[in-house]
């Protein structure tokens, strides 16, 4: 018999081939809703809680306040868009890190400052502090330090408005002892339009009364001894010679090449004026009134030189 061979492998695995990994599967929409990821919500406490915003809040509440005493004007808004938008186009509100928009934020409350006073400044800078405490609570010693920055700037702020209104005051009322009727003439047309006044076909006692200040009416009602202004037109013009009236004579301007002077004495003595109102009122005292037009009113007369 021939020998009995050595078994074969068995024709069944000794152990079950590991199954393959399952295939991840990406979970669909929930059936009837949005395939769009959700939008991030905006979210104002965060953004007033970071410096970035505290500055931008702070910088745009001190814009807002400064807005009204510049006259509303939109330049400076202009001004902090075009800052922003040219950020964005040169691509630095990268390596600003979002500093950007609170740049564009000081750059309109510099503009506006622009227009404005030194306690309105103040005033703004001190309402942007105290907003950005705020806004960054618990941070109360910021929020104090801004509320006493509010207090002493807006009491600054009111006593140069209070100072600033007696200033227009007392111009004003300057103005009003310097004019009745707020006319005044170049330096070399204040004794011819006198002249004018006295040597007409008829009295112009609103003429001759209007180129004088109250001190001058007096005096001219003095020395021609009657009771005011407007009856010493007739007076002088019945005073006045039967010659027309000439250019010769006449005093000469102001040099036009320089700055007007305060006062000039303007010596009438050789003209009409002089011959009708007489020699003791034939020198005529002027005081500036407005220095871009140079511009004068007669403030009074002196004797002519013997």
């Amino acid at each position: 018999m021939e020998p009995r061979g050595e078994p074969g492998p068995p024709w069944l695995p000794q152990a079950r081939p590991a199954p393959p990994p399952p295939v991840p599967t990406v979970p669909g929409p929930p059936p009837g809703g949005d395939p769009r990821p959700p939008r991030p919500r905006f979210d104002l406490r965060r953004l007033t809680r970071s410096p970035r915003g505290a500055v931008a809040l702070g910088a745009l509440a001190a814009a807002l306040l400064l807005w009204p005493f510049a006259g509303f004007s939109w330049i400076p808004w202009l001004i902090g868009l075009a800052a922003l938008v040219v950020l964005r186009l040169l691509r630095l509100d990268g390596p600003l890190r979002g500093w950007d928009i609170p740049l564009a934020c000081l750059a309109v409350a510099i503009g506006l400052m622009v227009s404005t006073g030194p306690w309105a400044w103040a005033l703004a800078g001190s309402l942007g502090v105290l907003l950005a405490g705020l806004a960054q609570l618990p941070w109360w010693r910021l929020a104090a330090v801004g509320a006493v920055l509010c207090v002493i700037s807006g009491v600054g702020f009111g006593l140069s408005m209070h100072q600033d209104r007696i200033e227009l005051e007392q111009i004003q009322a300057r103005a009003g002892d310097l004019s009745q009727a707020g006319i005044a003439e170049e330096s070399g047309d204040i004794v011819p339009t006198l002249v004018l006044a006295i040597t007409q076909s008829a009295p112009d006692p609103d003429l001759l009364c209007s180129l004088l200040n109250p001190a001058a009416e007096d005096q001219l009602a003095r020395g021609l001894g009657v009771p005011d202004c407007r009856a010493a037109a007739p007076v002088l013009f019945q005073r006045r010679p039967t010659v027309a009236p000439t250019d010769a004579g006449m005093p000469a301007a102001a040099d036009p090449k320089g700055p007007p002077p305060a006062e000039l004495v303007l010596d009438a003595c050789a003209t009409h004026w002089a011959e009708a109102a007489g020699p003791a009122l034939g020198r005529v005292q002027v005081q500036l009134i407005d220095p871009n037009q140079r511009t004068y009113l007669v403030t009074g007369f002196a004797p002519c030189a013997r």
